[in-house]
């Protein structure tokens, strides 16, 4: 690829025109947090009622996906748009990143260059089933598989003083020694909260938090799916990302990253700003009706099915 930064914003609005959609404001942001905690501690009361009952797993499943949607405002404040005040921006950032099990630091480069090389092969840290993909991979995707892979494998690894050269290739070397001290730190709530539970005989921590995280990370995986794979694999932002329609909750709960297409075009626009921008810009970008709609389409139109070719995949 000759031109290896996404481009295609000017094309899309001016400078001028773009402005007034990337004030911050702190007001939006308590409210939406306020209310996803809330809803958080309402499907962990339904866990606890569940209890000893055949709903155990079912409930699990749901908190767990509420829980799980916390990877919204994480992404959101690491572009610092979540709020206004810088220090709400991080602190809800290391919390999210917590409960997310990752490490701040890592994620915001990660995603910073995932913006840079939007769906570039070989550069895009976040790209998901670049083509040629398999079913094999596809079902390693949507299993959250690759996902606890990766992020269990880089704490330890980075708690360990150590990276992959891959991710190395982003990471500012200057920022490393902090990297690993905020896996090592996150590392040592994880003991913490372990040895607690341990000596007050408490399954808290898995019940509510960890369980509920396993069970439910498939549909955020499967989420993230619709975003980027089918589309251009190339740099040209309005081609190479899509906005798929959800429903109000989800799009709730998510923080507005429904509006994908439109993030991308320019991250510094505020999560509660983006169904405005959309109405602005969204006829110039990539749509789709569902998220259901867009795995059919990657299904029968991106994925390779041959054997011989799962095979040679596997064998590389």
């Amino acid at each position: 690829m000759e031109n290896s930064v996404a481009f295609g914003r000017d094309e899309v609005i001016s400078r001028k025109e773009l402005l007034p959609f990337t004030r911050r404001t702190d007001r939006t942001g308590v409210i939406y947090l306020s209310v996803h905690l809330s809803t958080i501690t309402l499907t962990g009361w339904f866990v606890y009622l569940s209890l000893g009952t055949a709903w155990i797993i079912p409930t699990m499943f749901f908190h767990g996906i509420v829980v799980t949607f916390l990877y919204g405002p994480m992404h959101e404040t690491s572009h610092g748009t979540a709020f206004r005040s810088r220090w709400l921006n991080e602190a809800v950032f290391w919390f999210c990143n917590l409960v997310y099990i990752s490490t701040p630091l890592w994620y915001r480069y990660k995603h910073a260059n995932h913006h840079t090389y939007t769906q570039i092969k070989g550069k895009d840290t976040e790209m998901v089933l670049a083509s040629p993909a398999t079913v094999w991979q596809y079902v390693l995707q949507c299993t959250a598989i690759n996902f606890w892979r990766r992020n269990l494998g880089a704490l330890l690894r980075h708690a360990g003083g150590r990276m992959l050269a891959s991710d190395a290739n982003y990471f500012p070397k200057d920022q490393l020694a902090r990297n690993f001290l905020e896996a090592r730190i996150n590392l040592a709530i994880y003991a913490a909260i372990a040895i607690v539970a341990l000596a007050a005989e408490s399954w808290a921590p898995l019940v509510y938090w960890f369980i509920p995280r396993f069970l439910a990370e498939p549909v955020m995986r499967s989420i993230r799916v619709v975003e980027h794979t089918g589309c251009l694999e190339g740099p040209d932002l309005r081609k190479n990302t899509r906005t798929t329609d959800m429903n109000p909750i989800i799009k709730f709960l998510f923080w507005n990253m429904s509006y994908h297409a439109e993030h991308h075009i320019c991250p510094a626009v505020p999560f509660h700003q983006l169904p405005a921008f959309h109405r602005k810009v969204g006829n110039h970008l990539q749509q789709a009706p569902g998220i259901l709609s867009v795995h059919w389409k990657v299904l029968s139109d991106h994925l390779v099915w041959t054997p011989e070719f799962e095979g040679s995949r596997a064998d590389r």
